[in-house]
């Protein structure tokens, strides 16, 4: 491997390792971690994956009877950390046309003398919504090598920063692309997005 790639490769495994770190703290110091885990959240996504390249955390919980009181009551513990100011909360289950499926709490947390901001994803749902959700989630961890790791790493951090980005281009395309059709670069990414996804 020339040394531009290898230097390249390291650089975007440090990215990920200092994201993980950085949001460890993030989640201990506020105390929204000891939050989420109490509330039996598990951490999932990029986060697991190793594959992070801006400050996003998705965590999930199962519940055979999601209950909106207890799911609101969530949102005022994380709230009272001080920690988080802005928090957006969805029943998509009564949502209009939706195709998500769950109960959902996105907040932006920021340490209150200045930082960074982390948004973190919190999602509720049956075990079968998030198995349909997510259905190939399991093939993904079990297929994903360091060198898989670091192509899905190139292309994020080339398009997270893009006003598609978690609108109509999703990481699950990314990990899709590389995991399933063999893309290993950017272009040859744009050009599987395009045939499969894009408008």
């Amino acid at each position: 491997m020339p040394d531009s790639l290898e230097k390249n490769r390291q650089r975007l495994f440090a990215l990920d390792v200092a994201l993980r770190e950085e949001a460890d703290r993030i989640l201990e110091q506020s105390g929204v971690g000891s939050i989420i885990r109490a509330e039996g959240f598990k951490a999932v996504g990029s986060y697991v994956m190793k594959t992070m390249t801006w400050r996003d955390l998705d965590f999930e919980r199962t519940d055979d009877q999601p209950d909106w009181q207890q799911h609101w009551r969530l949102g005022l513990k994380l709230a009272q950390t001080g920690w988080a100011w802005r928090l957006r909360c969805l029943d998509a289950y009564r949502e209009p046309n939706g195709t998500e499926k769950g109960l959902y709490w996105g907040i932006w947390v920021t340490i209150p003398a200045g930082g960074e901001t982390w948004k973190i994803d919190l999602w509720t749902a049956r075990p079968k919504e998030f198995e349909y959700g997510a259905p190939k989630r399991a093939l993904w961890e079990k297929t994903l090598t360091e060198d898989m790791r670091y192509h899905i790493l190139v292309i994020k951090e080339a398009v997270c920063d893009l006003p598609e980005y978690r609108n109509n281009l999703l990481s699950v395309h990314i990990y899709e692309a590389v995991l399933e059709h063999g893309v290993r670069s950017l272009n040859e990414f744009w050009e599987w997005w395009k045939k499969n996804y894009g408008i």
